[in-house]
């Protein structure tokens, strides 16, 4: 074969298109469901069809060529990822499958999916870019939904693990330490005159208490200590839970409400709802360092599968929502999957809550309801507890609770708290009580003993420094057996009704404490007296 026959063969032959071919290209073009686009080297768009100017929120291709030069900065969310867009079609001369995130030009987010190449010129240099575009925002969405709802099922079956692997160490404990306990007040009781033997099966009972107060905890996690379930409405307990907490805040910090007037019936222990509330609440304080903002908001919200699903692995149906936002440093993402677990803590370990959130969550499971939280690290943290309606309604024509006892008597309030003093204050002052509040056993000790018959109550809480309600108790009864105490204790406190009761404790209740209960105790406590 000659030279010339061979560069004959190697030439292009170029056809020109005909008009009816140039129509039917363009047909294609515009009527394309893909957003098909050619852009040139400097990044400006050629040509782009009807469907990418609509996902783009362009009201046509003209329009999207004149203005997106102007709007790029604002449509283009990640710089860096477009960069690595640019960059793999220069070296590799194409991208396939290529997500990234845009902002249409009505602020709206959107994932798209690009397959592009460049074209070059006969000299080999960049012609111009071309390519497709299409819209997956939609398949983006149900991807992360799905994520989150896989994420909640496993942290779901890894609590009820947890609550499992609980209730049996709760239980085989709890087999071990009653009979310390019981061994211990007998011989307690068989040791008097031996200061130091009663001083050294005084410590052996201390710690068999606090075991068996950290059982209590460990049941309630397994949702074996599920509490007084009753008919109740928890606008007043969240309202006083408000309430109290309000007076405890540090001026940076800002309480806000959105709560309405809320009567809905939920199946529930309003000590143990307390309970979950305050624990929120005392997280969110304790997670804004400066100045900052916590939002509580109670409002009614209807599940269905799948959205139940979505939230805690909720049953279908409609709950009580009682939401705690703050805007303190938030919890990092690697930490979020961990914060129910027992003893975790993302402070410092002095600054521990040893199994609050465990607790709380165990208690809002055992309601048949659950706890969320949304978090970023550095935005704060929103934390959400559901719990069921009741099927019930609580009849509102009937009076919640019998009128408070007017009194006149001189009753001796020891807390360390200066809150839960005010409470008293603010509820018995005005019926005519006389109140005399100490923050400190020795002192609560030397104020009785200088004029012991005039108190007609005492009323002390567990946990104080120097020695505990239970040993401040043995001591003010012995001198005065006929002294009428009632001892407040809080849930993890290591003493139980029998230990109290021994002691010659008149009662002892389990804080939180609310406006009704406080009157009930005293009501109780006092007209007992006068029998």
């Amino acid at each position: 074969m000659s030279s010339n026959a061979s560069n004959n063969s190697s030439r292009h032959i170029h056809v020109r298109p005909s008009p009816k071919d140039d129509n039917e290209l363009r047909s294609f073009f515009d009527n394309a469901v893909e957003g098909m686009f050619r852009k040139a080297r400097n990044g400006r768009f050629i040509l782009v069809n009807p469907a990418l100017a609509k996902i783009f929120g362009y009201a046509s291709p003209g329009e999207m060529i004149r203005n997106f030069p102007l709007d790029q900065d604002k449509v283009t969310l990640d710089a860096g990822r477009f960069l690595d867009l640019l960059t793999e079609l220069k070296n590799k001369g194409e991208v396939k499958n290529f997500e990234m995130q845009f902002r249409r030009r009505d602020g709206l987010l959107m994932w798209v999916l690009i397959n592009a190449r460049t074209v070059y010129t006969v000299k080999g240099s960049i012609k111009y870019y071309e390519g497709t575009l299409v819209d997956i925002t939609q398949r983006k969405d149900a991807e992360t939904e799905q994520a989150i709802i896989d994420e909640q099922i496993r942290q779901s079956q890894r609590m009820e693990a947890i609550g499992i692997l609980a209730g049996g160490i709760a239980s085989d404990f709890s087999t071990l330490i009653r009979p310390i306990v019981s061994s211990t007040e007998s011989a307690l009781k068989q040791s008097s005159g031996n200061e130091q033997v009663q001083s050294n099966l005084n410590t052996i009972l201390g710690a068999a208490n606090s075991a068996m107060a950290l059982i209590k905890q460990f049941q309630t996690i397994s949702r074996q200590g599920q509490g007084e379930m009753r008919p109740t409405t928890l606008q007043p307990v969240l309202d006083e839970a408000l309430s109290d907490f309000r007076s405890t805040l540090p001026e940076h910090i800002e309480l806000l409400e959105e709560i309405s007037a809320n009567n809905r019936t939920v199946l529930a222990d309003a000590g143990q709802i307390r309970q979950i509330i305050d624990n929120l609440l005392e997280n969110a304080r304790l997670s804004i360092p400066e100045s900052g903002k916590i939002m509580v908001r109670m409002a009614e919200v209807e599940f269905d599968e799948r959205t139940g699903a979505f939230r805690a692995d909720l049953i279908p149906g409609k709950y009580l929502r009682i939401t705690v936002q703050d805007s303190g440093v938030g919890i990092p993402e690697q930490l979020l999957p961990r914060i129910f677990d027992p003893f975790f803590t993302t402070r410092g370990s002095h600054k521990a809550q040893g199994l609050g959130l465990a607790v709380a969550h165990g208690i809002a499971r055992a309601h048949d309801g659950g706890i969320t939280v949304l978090s970023e690290e550095g935005l704060g943290s929103t934390f959400c507890l559901y719990i069921p309606f009741y099927d019930q309604e609580v009849d509102q024509s009937q009076p919640i609770a019998p009128s408070p006892r007017l009194g006149s008597e001189r009753i001796l309030l020891v807390s360390p708290e200066e809150q839960e003093i005010r409470k008293w204050r603010s509820l018995l002052v005005p019926l005519g009580y006389r109140i005399e509040a100490v923050s400190g056993s020795v002192e609560a000790l030397r104020l009785f003993l200088e004029s012991p018959d005039s108190f007609d109550l005492i009323v002390s809480t567990f946990a104080m420094p120097q020695m505990n309600g239970l040993e401040f108790s043995r001591i003010l009864l012995g001198v005065h057996p006929s002294a009428r105490l009632v001892l407040c204790a809080d849930p993890a406190d290591p003493i139980t009704n029998e230990i109290a009761l021994g002691a010659g404790v008149l009662t002892l209740t389990h804080k939180p404490l609310d406006t009704n209960h406080i009157f009930q105790l005293v009501q109780s406590a006092l007209e007992d007296s006068q029998e």
